[in-house]
């Protein structure tokens, strides 16, 4: 038995309030209107606090990954003709996490209120994407709930490994490059020191690169809590000019930009959006609402300008195609399949198309850029561990010369 924490009106209206003892919600709720209440809200009572908290600001959040397993779930059952509150109350009851439990405490208690599913989804826009929800209220326009669930699955998950591969290709270099820097600061704060004072007794005449290491060595041991504050303030100030508009656009610019980088963060800007247009409009979702999803949701700046562009010139009775052909960042073959679908009467379908060879254009180049991170990063940490190493290695020579007159 699960302990509820309630809140009813009575036969009178009066607002009650209480616990109560039940297997699942709906035991619970037909027990309260058993007794002549009707349940405003019903929680359990170990979450009942942590849900109101909660849901009172932003709502739940919860992993992508538990998302793309709660509506794997939900459309299973859905298309088994297992009803929304039946299948809430399911997943509810063998739910080990407590937060998930939480989130799906409230869409259930929601749903048996007598909201829609998709307002009830709406209260935590943490965890589910504007999209999702957009596909649930068509699916109550439709009565495919099953159909459009499996939809929205397959969108997650797709947006879900894209962004584990962007991620995957990001997190190598940024290891190796650390690794570099903190091994370059340990031998120069470290190792320099102690070969420096053997120098100096020598009376030795040192190379360039010694000393310019020497320099370099001497700044960083004497002023390192300068050094170090002067980074965190940097920091700081770095991040809050980001935030700004002009920062966050400097930033987007040289996202699109950075070498070898570059493209793959067009390529998956591009896929996403038309990903996220492709199965909206697959869902009867209108072109105008489509293109506003993609854009509420697109992180680049420069990609939102485009997509607010391409809803001013749908509005205006143009085309999709002619606005993504005179953009820099659609390429031209892009644009000329989309042409062809809305001739065709297909746009949908060749959204997703296009999504599908964006994202493999995005794979592959991430790919590619793995295999070409690698190399190089060894070649730059070789150059600096080398380097250093060669500048200690130098005065030797040196000093044995004058050992040896």
């Amino acid at each position: 038995m699960i302990t509820f924490a309630y809140t009813a009106r009575d036969s009178a209206g009066q607002l009650v309030s209480g616990t109560l003892a039940a297997e699942t919600t709906e035991h619970a709720t037909a027990k309260l209107r058993g007794e002549g209440k009707y349940p405003t809200s019903l929680n359990r009572n170990d979450l009942a606090k942590f849900t109101s908290r909660t849901t009172a600001s932003a709502g739940i959040k919860i992993a992508r990954s538990e998302l793309i397993q709660l509506s794997t779930q939900l459309a299973i059952m859905s298309e088994t003709g297992v009803t929304l509150i039946e299948a809430l109350g399911c997943m509810l009851a063998q739910q080990p996490r407590p937060i998930v439990a939480s989130l799906l405490e409230d869409l259930s208690t929601q749903v048996q209120g007598g909201m829609d599913f998709s307002a009830a989804l709406a209260r935590h826009p943490r965890t589910f994407p504007r999209l999702y929800i957009a596909l649930m209220k068509a699916s109550e326009r439709s009565g495919m709930l099953g159909h459009m669930l499996t939809r929205a699955n397959s969108y997650l998950r797709e947006e879900h490994e894209t962004v584990r591969r962007v991620k995957g290709a990001l997190t190598y270099p940024a290891i190796m490059l650390s690794f570099a820097i903190l091994t370059t600061t340990f031998l120069l704060a470290f190792v320099l020191p102690k070969f420096t004072a053997i120098y100096a007794s020598k009376g030795a005449a040192l190379p360039v690169p010694t000393r310019v290491l020497m320099a370099i060595s001497g700044a960083l041991v004497h002023n390192w809590p300068w050094i170090v504050g002067g980074v965190i303030i940097t920091v700081v100030i770095g991040s809050f000019y980001l935030r700004t508009a002009v920062g966050n656009r400097q930033w987007n610019w040289l996202q699109l930009r950075i070498p070898l980088m570059g493209g793959m963060f067009r390529k998956l800007h591009l896929s996403r959006g038309m990903r996220m247009i492709g199965t909206m409009a697959g869902a009867g979702v209108g072109l105008v609402d489509c293109v506003a999803t993609a854009n509420e949701l697109c992180d680049n700046v420069y990609f939102r300008e485009l997509w607010d562009n391409v809803s001013e010139q749908i509005q205006a009775g143009k085309q999709m195609s002619e606005p993504l052909s005179q953009s820099n960042l659609v390429p031209r073959p892009i644009a000329q399949m989309i042409h062809s679908g809305e001739k065709g009467g297909k746009l949908a379908f060749v959204m997703e198309q296009v999504a599908g060879f964006s994202e493999q254009e995005l794979k592959d180049t991430i790919t590619e850029l793995t295999r070409y991170i690698e190399p190089i990063m060894i070649i730059v940490m070789g150059f600096i561990i080398g380097g250093v190493a060669l500048a200690l290695m130098l005065p030797i020579f040196t000093i044995s010369r004058v050992v040896a007159r």
